[in-house]
């Protein structure tokens, strides 16, 4: 039974890719999957299955489910926790429209240059800026469909060129203020700002460039090989306005409460000011604070701006429902493929191949890229294998920050790709 528990392993893997294809509830998945591997790895003839400092029950069957209990304590008290806040932070900023009123001022300097198509690079710069604060890829194409879509249909991008610059702006996702990104870093083992400084922005800053000097060459390309055609799609768009009022309604310093928690990070880290260290949750609870008395001091009415200031809570119970709880589940998941020996043989294999860490990581990037173009998400797919990154970095000595990255970038990157993920059905549709 020992030598066979990784195979029965992959099959459970296999058939879980296929369960989230079919768009089966990914929790839930991922619960009876875990589940299954560690039961695979019980009757394989292991007889511990908690994680280090954690207590069993005295029985193993008990034990299936007290790791799911142990791992989500874990969770909920580090990264998960860091998730919540952020969320509560974002829903907060979008509640009082601070989110609006600063991607309008950043819009203001886009009017200046002449030329279209270089308007709508820049607006793709614009838009991966703004993901230091807007997280969400579908709540970035619906920010960026009602400010700036209108602007470039009326310098003369065609519908579809703006629609694919805007569906693709969000494709690397920032620590601290993104769960992806931050979840990341904490497999990782280290702080999200020193992911997002040391790491992150080194690849990302040059892939932004040419990504948006790509897209200036290929949407002109295609407008005018469109038009000589006659197959340009002539679109009357039909823009939200309701967002685009309430930012002009705002005063300009609104724009900067998004900001507050990442300037906090950058001047109070380990890097810079030393004496000082703030974290994630402690700086967006600073920022939410700060921002409920700015917003009282303008509105000057008590009951609306506490009643907005419970958005943060509103934010964080629905962060828990969709990113938090597919943590614990894929925890447990990610500790079965190592239980049932799934991740060792893997490490073996790719050793014996020659592939080392970077192969190991193009193989597992492109099963979470397959997934991302078939379901429209990568969230399911990234968060079941990055778990694995330290494992699998430990194999071969090598860094697993860098896995990491790879794999999440891996979940990012060809989600404008996928015909069904919910950022391009949002620009398919204006």
């Amino acid at each position: 039974m020992h030598d066979i528990m990784p195979y029965l392993a992959l099959l459970v893997v296999i058939l879980t890719g296929v369960g989230i294809v079919k768009k089966l509830q990914v929790n839930i998945l991922l619960l009876f999957a875990g589940i299954a591997l560690n039961l695979i790895a019980i009757l394989g003839g292991v007889t511990d299955l908690m994680p280090k400092g954690a207590h069993g029950t005295g029985f193993i069957g008990f034990d299936l489910v007290g790791l799911l209990s142990a791992l989500s304590r874990h969770q909920a008290a580090t990264t998960g926790f860091i998730i919540l806040v952020a969320g509560g932070f974002a829903a907060y900023m979008d509640q009082i429209g601070a989110t609006d009123k600063l991607v309008a001022v950043c819009l203001k300097p886009l009017q200046r240059l002449r030329n279209p198509y270089l308007i709508m690079g820049a607006v793709f710069i614009l838009g991966n800026f703004l993901g230091l604060v807007v997280t969400s890829a579908a709540g970035m194409a619906m920010l960026l469909a009602v400010s700036v879509y209108q602007l470039l249909i009326g310098i003369g991008i065609s519908g579809v060129a703006a629609a694919a610059v805007i569906g693709s702006v969000l494709v690397i996702s920032y620590a601290p203020s993104s769960a992806i990104a931050v979840l990341s870093a904490h497999t990782a083992g280290v702080d999200p700002m020193t992911y997002l400084i040391q790491y992150q922005l080194p690849v990302a800053i040059p892939a932004i460039l040419v990504t948006a000097v790509v897209h200036v060459i290929v949407q002109n390309y295609l407008d005018k090989r469109d038009k000589a055609t006659g197959s340009l799609l002539s679109i009357d768009p039909k823009v939200v306005e309701e967002k685009t009022r309430r930012a002009a309604n705002l005063p300009g310093y609104y724009a900067l409460l998004p900001l507050v928690p990442l300037v906090l990070l950058f001047i109070f880290n380990k890097m810079v000011y030393k004496t000082v260290v703030l974290d994630v949750a402690i700086a967006m609870f600073i920022g939410w604070v700060f921002g409920i008395l700015v917003d009282l001091l303008h509105r000057r009415n008590l009951q609306a701006c506490f009643q907005d200031g419970f958005a943060m809570f509103k934010g964080m119970g629905h962060m828990m429902q969709s990113v938090v709880g597919l943590i614990f589940v894929a925890a447990l998941f990610a500790d079965g493929l190592k239980n049932a020996g799934l991740v060792g043989l893997m490490i073996d294999a790719a050793k014996s191949a020659g592939f080392g860490m970077m192969g190991t990581g193009l193989v597992l990037s492109a099963v979470i890229g397959i997934v991302t173009v078939l379901t429209g998400s990568g969230v399911a797919s990234f968060t079941g294998l990055v778990p694995i990154a330290p494992t699998v970095a430990a194999g071969f000595g090598g860094d697993p920050t860098v896995l990491a990255m790879m794999l999440q970038l891996a979940s990012e990157f060809l989600r404008p790709v996928s015909p069904v993920a919910g950022v391009i059905i949002i620009v398919a549709g204006f």
